[in-house]
């Protein structure tokens, strides 16, 4: 096969809809007039010759579609760079591992797990592009244990267009890179974002972590006729106790907060087994202990009731554990759920939560409004570990001191509530953070508990509060002038560019 087919847009073509919209249903490329599915790297540089040549800098680069924002899909955008088609992962004698930028979460986990034992600590949503989730960190359930992706990342292959006047061309570079441009460059791939620099074609580790054998899933689950504002905080104190453990980086949590109309709120644990430990031994270590934590827990006795809810296809009682074989419990918490439309905000935490901000939480998860809630929620995750073993400009994530990392979520079905349920979350976020200005800001945070957001959770709202720069600060802090001066070096002309990228040529030191 070429290296790539131009597909234009056709009324009659009835793929088109499926080319045009992504995750996010509240995005989509009305005005696309192309989609070039590329199938290999000089393909691809072939197809964003051609395409910039016709639309300029209207071209958009596409792996998994998960874009939360319209960086991607929008009525400004004219073609498409597709680079789903490539998708192969294997072994270079030379550079390591090899996995394709249109690859998923669960295609590379499947074909890195069976083929070498290995695999990424990366996210547990399934359908997820690695061209985008690699790039922007790769954080997953596995990071407490082996830090983020983008520190084991040690290549990258990519095409750049740095000369309005020369062709495309496709580049390797490393952290073995000797020329200095080509070295920031790889930088800037460990957690810079897509969407800035090029069209991210391969990534390289020279190694990765070992698979783990097994994992046992804990999970409880907590009916909200049983919480109050201290039942809250005792949650989340034992929650970030859990994130604080400097001797127990092998458990992950996810505290899916969820809005009262969906009737309890939910705490999942993941325990990893490694290669040739016991698992009993481990769960009379950690598992065991962790159930007797729980039992001690107010809120846990307040529980009139086994609160139930699903968990791998089975209804479990609440505090319940089961061990599974890792690729089991991978199946088990990788899921996406179905497309709707969404918004969705980030932020990490130094610290635990003061009581001002577990009211703020409790009010506006149990607040009524004309829409139903019961799909929004704020999702807690424990960070730390392996991560903040990490110098915060080694790679291009400053948080590298955070204990929680946060995700505000509301999804929906239909277009005509969309200044409901944009109006909760906007008005749950800023509130959440008045102390700080409306957005988790470091820079004005006495307290040295808030770090910043997420760029893989993108968030346009943030530019309302002190312009482009100041929500790139909150994603990058003090390596945003280093991504500056790539994007200035490798991107001169702005090819690449959405309502949050690295801007060109502005306010470089």
């Amino acid at each position: 096969m070429k290296g790539y087919t131009k597909f234009p847009i056709t009324a009659t073509d009835t793929r088109f809809p499926s080319f045009l919209q992504g995750f996010n249903r509240r995005w989509f490329a009305g005005c696309c007039e192309a989609v070039y599915v590329c199938y290999d790297a000089a393909g691809t540089a072939a197809a964003l010759d051609e395409a910039i040549g016709l639309y300029g800098k209207n071209v958009k680069i596409k792996s998994g579609g998960h874009c939360y924002e319209n960086f991607v899909f929008s009525g400004e955008t004219q073609a498409i760079i597709d680079v789903s088609a490539m998708n192969a992962c294997g072994y270079d004698p030379e550079k390591g591992y090899y996995l394709d930028s249109g690859g998923t979460n669960w295609s590379a986990f499947n074909s890195l797990f069976r083929d070498y034992g290995k695999v990424l600590p990366a996210g547990s949503c399934y359908s997820v592009g690695l061209g985008g989730h690699i790039c922007g960190g790769g954080y997953g359930l596995l990071s407490r244990l082996n830090g983020l992706t983008v520190d084991w990342l040690t290549g990258v292959e990519v095409v750049v267009k740095d000369d309005a006047d020369k062709p495309a061309s496709v580049i390797y570079v490393s952290k073995d890179s000797q020329n200095k441009d080509e070295q920031n460059l790889y930088w800037a791939h460990l957690g810079g974002g897509g969407g800035n620099f090029g069209v991210i074609t391969r990534y390289f580790f020279k190694d990765l972590p070992d698979s783990p054998s097994a994992a046992f899933l804990t999970q409880m689950s907590i009916d909200w006729s049983v919480i109050t504002p201290d039942v809250l905080a005792q949650l989340l104190d034992f929650f970030t106790a859990l994130a604080n453990d400097p001797d127990n980086w092998r458990q992950f949590g996810i505290f899916a907060l969820h809005h009262k109309a969906h009737g309890e709120i939910v705490m999942t644990i993941q325990t990893a087994v490694l290669q040739h430990e016991d698992p009993e031994v481990i769960k009379s270590i950690y598992v065991d202990h962790l159930l007797d934590r729980i039992g001690n827990l107010a809120a846990y006795k307040l529980t009139s009731k086994p609160a139930v809810t699903s968990l791998g296809g089975f209804i479990q009682p609440a505090a319940h554990t089961l061990q599974y074989t890792f690729y089991e419990a991978v199946q088990n918490l990788n899921g996406s759920g179905f497309n709707q439309r969404g918004k969705y905000k980030s932020a990490y935490m130094r610290k635990g939560f003061p009581m001002d901000q577990v009211n703020v939480m409790y009010k506006h998860l149990t607040q009524t409004a004309n829409v139903d809630l019961s799909s929004c929620l704020l999702q807690v995750d424990t960070y730390g570990g392996k991560i903040n073993t990490i110098a915060s400009d080694a790679t291009a994530i400053p948080q590298r001191s955070s204990v929680l990392k946060l995700q505000y979520q509301a999804y929906w079905s239909l277009e005509k509530n969309d200044a409901d349920y944009l109006g909760w979350i906007r008005d749950f976020y800023t509130e959440m953070y008045a102390a700080t200005g409306g957005t988790p800001n470091p820079e004005c945070d006495a307290s040295n508990n808030v770090d910043g957001c997420y760029f893989n959770y993108p968030d346009s709202d943030l530019n309302e509060f002190g312009g482009l720069d100041a929500a790139l600060k909150l994603y990058f802090g003090n390596n945003l002038n280093r991504l500056k001066q790539v994007k200035q070096r490798w991107d001169p002309n702005n090819y690449f560019n959405s309502f949050q990228s690295i801007p060109v040529g502005d306010n470089i030191i």
